[in-house]
């Protein structure tokens, strides 16, 4: 067994210290959740996986709702014991303090809910006993990687969008340009020029992740441009882009989660990434022992993990029937496994 080291100890510590405030966040549920049938979870007891989830943000963002909403539906069913943090730090110390507590606590499964790699991979090396499921970029032996094939919805999206845009311009934001959000652009202007030739697109990259006003400001440029039907990344991003699209009274797309909420009129539809299977599989494999090596988790539009929710209370344009069809037939190719959207991830 190797020796500890200097590194090991200086963590440790800063573990300790923290101990008290994590506390209080794992105590951080916005939602209520539901408890499930207590004496389905009193069956299932002994099989329960002790799960953490680390959220950068509050669950009131459609990012972290997503993640948060999942982790909270295997805490009912019984199939975990579920701490939760969020608003985590941001910074790879902050967040590798917040992780190594969890992990030093007999957490058997992390879901670590943002793309935060330094401080995955420091912790997965000073725990080994730990299981971690992340977006990170590379896997370990104990680090898997939960895929984000959204940009199948997107490429969706852009079919409407073609259909819908009357200035043939087209915009997209996003927090990073980071492979989930450069694929996700790169769809929706694919599925744009699938329908409308004609189409352009405008993208901005913001360099936040959380700042709405950003976002907003980001898609007010596109609207000046002539930018009628956007779509964003990042729940900043695509909480800035709500506002501006109901202020503008132009089209848009949600991210995500469904957002017919923030602007019922003007959002078309809603790209939906649902990390029920993701967190299922991940929380079965931890039970029955086959974690290991990690794998990548992926569940597209074929198999529940992706899909395209359109909002009944669009009003804003009427999507023309032919392209409501040719979206609904490349649809079913896409689940058929007939056609592959186009992953365009910019690296």
């Amino acid at each position: 067994m190797r020796g500890i080291t200097w590194k090991t100890v200086a963590l440790l510590l800063a573990v300790a210290a923290l101990a008290v405030t994590i506390a209080a966040c794992g105590d951080d549920d916005d939602d209520d959740g539901g408890g499930g049938d207590a004496g389905e979870q009193a069956d299932a007891g002994a099989d329960k996986v002790k799960t953490a989830i680390v959220l950068p943000c509050p669950t009131s963002d459609t990012w972290c709702k997503q993640g948060f909403d999942a982790a909270k539906k295997l805490e009912a069913a019984g199939a975990i014991d579920l701490e939760v943090t969020t608003n985590a730090p941001q910074d790879t110390a902050g967040v590798t303090r917040v992780l190594a507590q969890y992990a030093q606590g007999g957490t058997e499964l992390l879901l670590a809910h943002s793309t935060y790699q330094d401080a995955v991979f420091d912790v997965a090396e000073q725990f080994p006993d730990v299981n971690i499921a992340s977006f990170a970029f590379e896997l370990k032996d104990n680090v898997a990687i939960l895929e984000e094939p959204i940009y199948e919805g997107a490429y969706l999206a852009g079919m409407l969008a073609g259909g819908i845009t009357e200035s043939n311009t087209i915009g997209g934001s996003a927090g990073q340009d980071v492979p989930l959000c450069h694929a996700e652009l790169e769809a929706f202007e694919a599925g744009a020029k699938r329908t409308n030739k004609q189409v352009k697109m405008i993208d901005a990259y913001i360099g936040d992740w959380n700042d709405a006003a950003k976002g907003k400001q980001a898609t007010e440029a596109q609207i000046d441009q002539d930018a009628d039907v956007v779509i964003a990344c990042g729940g900043g991003p695509a909480t800035g882009m709500a506002q501006a699209i109901k202020e503008a009274d132009i089209s848009g797309f949600g991210y995500v989660g469904n957002m017919d909420s923030q602007a019922p009129k003007n959002i078309v539809g809603s790209v939906i990434y649902n990390l029920d299977p993701y967190f299922e599989a991940a929380v079965e494999d931890v039970r029955n022992g086959s974690f290991r090596p990690a794998k990548r988790y992926e569940f597209g539009l074929a198999d529940g993990g992706v899909d395209l929710q359109l909002n009944e209370g669009y009003s804003v344009k009427e999507i023309p029937a032919d392209v409501m069809d040719q979206m609904e037939e490349v649809r079913a190719q896409i689940e058929s496994g007939e056609f592959k959207v186009p992953y365009v991830d910019g690296t």
